[in-house]
């Protein structure tokens, strides 16, 4: 068990200090493009293509805003839907820490935002809805998750050691895990050769909470999830956003949204699970 401690801590520690200036730089584009800014204004009126471009950024007051402009009718649903999958809260960050995986990490970026155009143009093609232009209204982010200290800087720091907190708790599971059952046991539970994987993926993914993107993205880097798998369940992922469905919405409405946005990151991740692994 202390073996097990002190391995997960030395390979979360060696990239701390990369998660804190991808983090600071995450921070410093969330303000950019926050109220009333020329490419938050410009990216909104783009719609579906703009929010699959807003959903890439790695913050979770972007799903959470958006599901209340959803639900006070600003934007489509096609455009909240782009943003749900485009979206992946903190996986990309975790991924991207990891040098040798900075061209999967693009990949990843590049085919959501293709996943979630698509899948918003053709939601908006067969779903109308009434709704209104969005007109200057900011992503911020007011909720116990999300609540910022003003200093850039210090906002990052927390932000850097609540993350990496998560970060070993994963690692140390997944170390635990390993030593418990062994890779090949941890790889039948998942199904990682089965049809099932990316269902799994994708419900672990659907979880309100920073720590089932980082769960996916370290399961992914240790060899316990395969690419389509974890592809389904950062498509999945929406961070706190379908919580606020939840309160905004009817429970009908919110529960159809949860099962479209389910069939999509299922289909999707079986998809690349059976093409490349």
């Amino acid at each position: 068990m202390v073996e097990i401690l002190i391995d997960s801590f030395n390979d979360v520690i060696q990239i701390v200090p990369v998660l804190f200036i991808i983090i600071l730089l995450t921070n410093w584009i969330t303000v950019k493009v926050g109220k009333g800014t020329p490419f938050f204004s410009r990216a909104t009126r783009l719609d579906v293509p703009g929010g699959a471009l807003l959903g890439i950024i790695p913050q979770c007051g972007i799903s959470v805003a958006f599901a209340k402009l959803y639900g006070n009718g600003y934007i489509s649903l096609g455009m909240l839907m782009a943003i749900f999958l485009a979206g992946s809260d903190e996986a990309l960050i975790v991924i991207g820490a990891h040098p040798d995986k900075l061209l999967v990490m693009l990949g990843i970026i590049g085919i959501k935002v293709l996943v979630g155009t698509s899948a918003g143009w053709l939601i908006n093609l067969v779903i109308k809805e009434k709704r209104n232009r969005l007109k200057g209204c900011g992503i911020d982010c007011n909720c116990p998750k999300c609540g910022k200290h003003k200093n850039i800087i210090v906002n990052t720091l927390v932000h850097t050691l609540r993350l990496t907190l998560f970060l070993f708790v994963t690692v140390f599971i997944i170390g635990f895990g390993a030593d418990r059952f062994g890779e090949e046991g941890i790889y039948s539970l998942l199904g990682r050769n089965a049809f099932l994987q990316p269902v799994l993926a994708s419900l672990i993914g659907m979880i309100p909470s920073c720590f089932s993107s980082v769960l996916i993205a370290e399961g992914f880097l240790k060899g316990a999830l395969g690419f389509g798998s974890m592809l389904a369940g950062l498509l999945a992922n929406t961070g706190f956003g379908i919580l606020v469905l939840f309160k905004e919405l009817t429970l009908k409405k919110t529960l159809l949204i949860i099962l479209l946005l389910q069939a999509i990151s299922i289909l999707v991740g079986e998809i690349f699970h059976f093409t490349i692994g």
